[in-house]
């Protein structure tokens, strides 16, 4: 009896550090990273720049707001859970992806390239768009994201200043009409322009 008592308790402690492991790490709602992690695992592929051209993707639902107040926070939370789900369907298993607000969500692509990068960002874009989220309720709902990014060493030589860049690209697709995609391209002469992907 002891013996089992000891296996049983063992067990339950093994399970339980593995739900805290998935806590410190893991957004609960999404099953992707939480924010904390993220930024772990960016400044860590971040010291390997030699090695590495990335690129950084951030993103955000669209009226989110307005999606929680007509059908209410549990609904809002299928819509989080799915775009988690279409997410992950939508990078290869090496890109880390994470929830990094209530509604915003990063993935860092490392090896890619820019031209790459853009099609993942639009690949993830078209993933959320051309098919609706089933609620709990079962009704329909069409949902879009808009999405912000911007590439190592094209737009930057320090790769710290990626998450500026991705953000204000992330603003400019809101401000250009929202579900589309943005991404900073550096010229040669080291002007800077804005390319905005077609939906």
């Amino acid at each position: 009896m002891l013996s089992l008592y000891i296996i049983d308790h063992e067990t339950n402690a093994h399970l339980l550090f593995k739900q805290y492991k998935f806590q410190a790490h893991f957004d609960f709602l999404t099953g992707v990273y939480n924010r904390r992690k993220f930024e772990e695992t960016t400044k860590a592929l971040s010291a390997d720049t030699p090695l590495f051209q990335f690129a950084l993707i951030y993103m955000d639902i669209d009226h989110f707001k307005t999606i929680n107040d007509q059908y209410g926070h549990h609904e809002g939370d299928q819509v989080l859970k799915e775009l988690g789900l279409r997410l992950k369907q939508s990078i290869r298993n090496t890109d880390p992806a994470a929830r990094i607000g209530g509604e915003e969500f990063a993935v860092l692509l490392p090896n890619c390239s820019l031209d790459k990068a853009a099609r993942i960002a639009e690949r993830i874009r078209r993933t959320v768009s051309d098919a609706p989220i089933v609620l709990t309720n079962g009704e329909e709902l069409s949902v879009t994201i808009s999405l912000g990014a911007a590439h190592y060493p094209n737009n930057t030589e320090q790769p710290g200043s990626l998450p500026i860049l991705a953000d204000q690209m992330l603003y400019k697709a809101k401000e250009t009409g929202r579900n589309r995609v943005c991404f900073s391209e550096k010229k040669r002469m080291n002007s800077m322009f804005e390319f905005i992907l077609p939906i």
